[in-house]
């Protein structure tokens, strides 16, 4: 039907209404209205309704009527012998009749009824069959979601209208449509269809964006709308879905999106960045178990099958297979050829189906069982590895032999015995199938899918990842002997590294450099550390002629010289947050050496942190370090002012937050985001195996509080920076 249609006849419904009441009014007043036993009123061979209504109608009106009794009079007309035909209201007296029948009312119950004369009686049936107009679906809706409000529960409202609580609850699901489309249904721009396909999602921005979408197009189709609401969401079918499961995605605070009137229809899961994290945690923690076997072990949400063709490989070694999974599987083996030969071709019993198709994957457990328990020799686990992964089922998938190209042993030379010069001893090294694709080996990088789901993109990481670092190059450059020890460990990586060979002392210092440094540095603790810390650099040599200026720099005191060979270490420390990918433990070694405090020196902003993440994160922190009330009072303002919010309450010292009290002040001024703090070199080794890295589990909690959380005035500035300096 033309929209211009719907319209028109929108409009003319009022004014027939109105008819309708006013004749109606005219007719009561006309008439006996009185109550009357209900073993006096029996069924009328007038009544215009010959279909019956449907079984679940009739149980609602009874439902109704049991629960809130007749509220509208039926329509009689006298018989004889104190008896009375029912015009109108028929279902109503079945339903009446039904309750006598059950004792719940008395058998001559009275009952309101309009009495009329019996020439009217196929008029007024015709009437209220005809003309009543049924309830528009949109106001079905905000009735039962007003019952809620006035304290009624989904089994009273059930109860109340004899249906089933599953539809009171799909009706409740209607009513948190957006109220701008449930005037878009209202005003017939749009089918109950459609709105039965908003029900995808509670977020009224998100069905609103797709409405906006859609709204234009020549016929807007329920499905069209169904699959922009899930086009960022994986299907609970889909492998990744199936591998976290349903109840740890909702366990974890994930939403799911559930169509309430297909019961057909998959559920689709709509935090897509909480559903990877969630299945990468689960792939590290299946991880761990071949750490101690392999070379190295990475993670993968996904690979194509191809990308092994860009690995080298190693296989294990034969061994004998075990001895009650063969005979299992012979035995498998032999039932599968007596069943398909059986009855000369004629159907299988349903339990002889069952029994037949159960083989095949059973044969397939047992070929991976004994795959499982042929080892590897230790010299191929040594420069192999294994990819952890989810396969196309949705089950844990692992690849084990794998061989990147630069790990392949070069060919053996055959050299000369000492003792026997035309003995030749031949160097034993693993056997390594070479890689059949030129292609690039996957990269693997969990920790970005981890921080995805806070919000955290690559340029934040960057950010942080560079506000780390000029943090620890302040703290480097004021201390020659961690400087000192850092760049004689780098000479000696570099100068006696085979791979180098004989290019002792080839080092060259690369200062790493912020994109945005000048807004990111500005000011900072680390800035004027690193200010003072230049102004007091002797480099009045530096303008002398060659190679004079050498002559008077290695004419220096010592203390210039080390002020100076720390300065330029600083330069070149390379960026990183513990919780990278595989961080390097020397950078975390020498964070702890020099005790960096980077909670001090760094404090999360509207800026730097909280305008950058989304809202869901930030409002778990201020629910997790400052209370529910706070955190509830976040979560109903828009992304600016909680990121100025949250600023306030991050601030660098107790006494500039907003009122806390001491506890949740300390806290959240020594809060910091995962992985920026420095930790100690044993606590490295527990965890860098994880991109995650923090005190508590990760699914309860996304940053850090910074060592010596009790002490909010810490010491850890040089003297420079201090007050009390001279």
């Amino acid at each position: 039907m033309a929209k211009s249609q719907t319209k028109a006849k929108t409009k003319k419904q009022p004014v027939a209404a109105k008819a309708a009441a006013a004749s109606a009014t005219a007719i009561a007043m006309t008439q006996d209205l009185r109550m009357i036993p209900l073993d006096q009123l029996e069924f009328s061979p007038l009544n215009v309704r010959k279909v019956a209504a449907s079984d679940a109608d009739d149980a609602e009106l009874l439902a109704s009527i049991r629960e809130n009794g007749i509220k509208q009079n039926l329509v009689v007309h006298a018989l004889s012998g104190a008896k009375f035909a029912v015009d109108a209201g028929g279902r109503r007296l079945k339903a009446l009749k039904q309750l006598a029948c059950d004792g719940i009312i008395p058998n001559d119950h009275p009952v309101s009824c309009l009495v009329e004369d019996e020439q009217n009686a196929t008029v007024t049936s015709a009437t209220e069959n005809l003309q009543r107009a049924a309830m528009h679906p949109a106001d079905q809706f905000e009735a039962f979601a007003q019952m809620i409000a006035e304290g009624r529960k989904e089994d009273d409202i059930a109860l109340k209208f004899g249906v089933s609580v599953d539809l009171v609850r799909r009706r409740l699901k209607l009513a948190r449509i957006a109220p701008e489309l449930i005037e878009q249904f209202r005003a017939g721009e749009m089918t109950l269809e459609c709105v039965m396909a908003f029900t995808l999602t509670d977020d009224h921005d998100r069905q609103m964006t797709v409405w906006n979408a859609v709204k234009d197009s020549y016929h807007i189709h329920p499905q069209s709308i169904k699959r922009q609401l899930t086009e960022t969401a994986h299907s609970a079918s889909s492998s990744i879905g199936r591998f976290v499961g349903i109840e740890a995605y909702e366990a974890a605070g994930g939403i799911l999106l559930r169509d309430l009137f297909d019961d057909n229809a998959a559920a689709h899961m709509e935090n897509p960045e909480l559903l990877e994290r969630l299945a990468v945690e689960k792939l590290q923690d299946a991880a761990k178990v071949f750490e101690a076997d392999w070379k190295w072990v990475e993670v993968h949400l996904s690979v194509d099958y191809g990308a092994f063709r860009s690995f080298g490989s190693v296989y294990p070694q034969d061994i004998e297979p075990d001895a009650d999974l063969l005979a299992e599987e012979n035995a498998l083996i032999a039932r599968e050829e007596e069943l398909a030969a059986s009855n000369d071709g004629a159907d299988l019993t349903d339990a002889e189906a069952d029994e037949y198709y159960a083989i095949e994957p059973r044969l397939r457990e047992i070929e991976a069982l004994q795959k499982a328990r042929q080892p590897y020799a230790s010299a191929d686990q040594a420069i192999a590895g294994c990819v952890v992964t989810i396969g196309h089922d949705g089950a844990l998938r692992v690849e084990k032999g794998l061989v990147r190209p630069e790990d392949i042993p070069v060919a053996a030379e055959p050299t000369e015995d000492p003792e026997d010069g035309d003995a030749e001893i031949s160097v034993t090294r693993p056997k390594v199938t070479p890689p059949t694709s030129s292609a690039p080996v996957p990269v693997s990088d969990p920790a970005t899918t981890l921080r995805k789901a806070d919000g955290i993109s690559a340029s934040l990481a960057d950010d942080l990842r560079a506000s780390r670092q000029h943090i620890l190059r302040a703290h480097l450059a004021a201390d020659y002997g961690v400087a000192f020890d850092a760049m004689l460990y780098a000479l000696c990586e570099q100068a006696l590294s085979r791979s180098y060979g004989t290019e002792a002392l080839n080092i060259s210092i690369g200062p790493f450099l912020a994109q945005n440094r000048e807004t990111l540095h500005q000011d900072t603790v680390a800035q004027k550390m690193l200010d003072a810390l230049e102004q007091d650099l002797a480099v009045e040599w530096m303008a002398m002629e060659k190679p004079d200026d050498f002559r008077a720099m290695s004419a220096l005191p010592l203390p210039q010289k080390q002020s100076l060979f720390a300065w330029a270490v600083g330069l070149a420390i390379k960026p990183q947050l513990l919780s990278d990918n595989h961080p390097t433990p020397i950078i975390e070694e020498i964070g702890a050496r020099l005790d960096v405090d980077v909670a001090a020196c760094w404090r999360p902003t509207a800026s730097t942190y909280w305008g950058r993440v989304n809202k869901g994160h930030a409002v778990s922190m201020a629910r997790k370090l400052v209370g529910d009330d706070y955190a509830e009072e976040r979560s109903r303002e828009r992304k600016g002012d909680i990121a100025a919010a949250m600023e306030r309450a991050f601030a660098e010292s107790a006494s500039e937050t907003e009122g806390f009290d001491a506890l949740v002040a300390t806290k959240t001024a020594r809060w910091l985001p995962d992985g920026m703090a420095f930790k100690g070199v044993d606590d490295l080794v527990e965890t860098s195996s994880s991109p995650s890295t923090s005190d508590v589990d990760p699914a309860e909690d996304d940053g850090e509080i910074a060592p010596d959380a009790e002490d909010t005035a810490p010491d850890v500035l040089p003297a420079f920076l201090s007050e009390t300096a001279a």
